[in-house]
């Protein structure tokens, strides 16, 4: 369905006067004893008007994700943030709207500023908060909505401690990164230096956080969040009842093809389909006039969204697979060692990602030569000859060398060819030297207290890729084996 969009005008801002507004953009280098600090998140949200440019108030529950970063136009990093609010801002029941990115050019961050404050109710920017001359987002707030700029006192103190513990000498630009508008909200960050802010531009609400990810994230959800759950129940939007399934181990069309007819003709649920290599995620979104019913109507499609796919589904919402896994290990009493040779230390990377890995994970060995399977896992120096690196008989070989070494309850072991940069790409063959196992051929073995088993893998794509896919693949074994 069409939507009506709203195009402001470029008429000029009427600015509120501002005591201390020096009308000017770009913050000027004062000495820390004489500067104003600002109360702690006491003041009132500053309003702006932007008089003409606004031909119609936003629809409520709207919402525009920016980001402001020279880097992120050229591509130095990706725009994961964006990713990260709009998935946040779905489950409170926004629509987003629009993404936009724009350079540090502070004119280009007013404009997009102004033009989506005519198209959405919530705006969420981030970037351009640090301490250096090209973050320029509170200069460019503070001429936007005529007032001037001011030190956050809490950021301001907690800088100086962090400064001071680590032997720091604070420099003037250092002050740039605790300043707020006047007359914002300020949000403490926790992860690091620079407070985010909200202030009103025209009838939108317009928040603006570090462009540092976890920094960004924090803020978010410990203070954003819940201010924004709020805007939408003062205005009558209901609350979605929302989960998300994460599956491994299944494509996203055969997914697809086991939920058909699942929702079937019951009203306001939705489903959404999301691939995360090698992983598939499944969103399910109840939203009717009453949470209770749709938290309700959420339990019973939990409950046949399961019976369909069945082991796949490894957790939900904030479970990753490496805390899964540890979870499994635990309930079941064992321990897991790896003994890895394509992959080089990835499956055990993943498994340690989650604190608490060294109750259930004892070690692995990075075998990536023929020599060290033979001396530190004890695999025969003939079936290497027989068989090859890259066989099943060397993987059961690894797995029982990694569990006696160790004395593990299970190892699990992994070799195999994962091939170039290049491979799985357009003008890669994706094969190695013929009369090789093609690349992407990957066997795995796991020991245990039962007979040890293995199995081969071909997978696609190209090195990172494969290799990721089959730090996976080791640690689902592990997962399975007591399941």
């Amino acid at each position: 369905m069409a939507r009506e969009v709203h195009k402001p005008s470029k008429q000029a801002v009427k600015r509120v006067a501002a005591a201390g507004d020096s009308g000017k953009t770009g913050a000027t280098k004062t000495a820390l004893t004489n500067r104003k600090a600002a109360k702690p998140d006491s003041e009132p949200r500053v309003v702006v008007s932007l008089g003409g440019a606004i031909k119609a108030k936003p629809a409520p529950g709207t919402a525009a994700v920016l980001a402001i970063g020279d880097e992120v136009l050229r591509g130095e990093i990706a725009n994961s943030n964006a990713a990260y609010l709009s998935d946040r801002l779905f489950d409170a029941g926004y629509d987003v709207r629009a993404h936009r990115v724009v350079s540090d050019t502070p004119a280009d961050i007013r404009a997009a500023v102004e033009s989506l404050a005519g198209e959405v109710a919530v705006i969420v920017a981030t970037g351009g908060l640090g301490p250096t001359d090209d973050d320029r987002t509170v200069d460019v707030v503070t001429d936007l909505l005529g007032v001037g700029a001011i030190d956050h006192a809490p950021s301001l103190e907690a800088m100086k401690q962090r400064f001071s513990a680590h032997g720091f000498a604070l420099t003037p630009n250092n002050l740039r990164q605790v300043r707020i508008p006047a007359g914002a909200t300020a949000f403490a960050n926790p992860a690091g230096i620079a407070p985010g802010f909200s202030v009103r531009v025209g009838e939108a609400e317009a928040y603006f956080l570090p462009g540092i990810p976890r920094e960004m994230e924090s803020i978010f959800l410990s203070q954003c969040m819940p201010r924004l759950v709020q805007h939408m129940v003062s205005h009558g939007v209901p609350k979605a009842a929302v989960r998300t399934f994460h599956v491994y181990g299944m494509g996203e069309s055969h997914i697809d093809h086991r939920l058909v007819g699942l929702v079937g003709n019951i009203p306001d649920v939705t489903v959404h389909f999301r691939t995360a290599s090698p992983e598939n995620h499944v969103k399910i979104v109840v939203r009717s006039a009453d949470f209770a019913k749709s938290q309700s109507v959420l339990e019973q499609m939990d409950h046949e969204l399961r019976k369909r796919i069945g082991q796949g589904i490894y957790g939900t919402d904030g479970e990753t697979f490496p805390m899964v896994v540890g979870k499994t290990l635990r309930e079941a009493g064992a321990t897991l060692a790896l003994a890895e040779s394509c992959t080089a230390g990835y499956a055990g990377q993943l498994l340690t990602s989650e604190p608490g890995a060294s109750n259930i994970f004892l070690g692995g060995v990075m075998a990536y030569s023929n020599e060290v399977k033979t001396k530190a896992l004890g695999v025969p120096a003939e079936l290497l000859t027989e068989h090859g690196a890259v066989s099943e008989p060397c993987a059961r070989a690894m797995a029982e060398g990694a569990r006696n070494l160790t004395g593990a309850t299970i190892a699990v072991s992994i070799t195999g060819v994962a091939g170039t940069k290049m491979d799985g790409r357009p003008g890669a063959t994706g094969t190695s030297v013929p009369g090789e196992k093609p690349v992407g051929s990957v066997c795995f073995a796991i020991a245990g207290p039962r007979p040890t088993k293995s199995v081969s893998k071909l997978f696609s794509g190209d090195r990172e890729r494969i290799r990721r896919a089959a730090a996976f693949h080791a640690l689902d074994m592990a997962r399975r084996y007591f399941m």
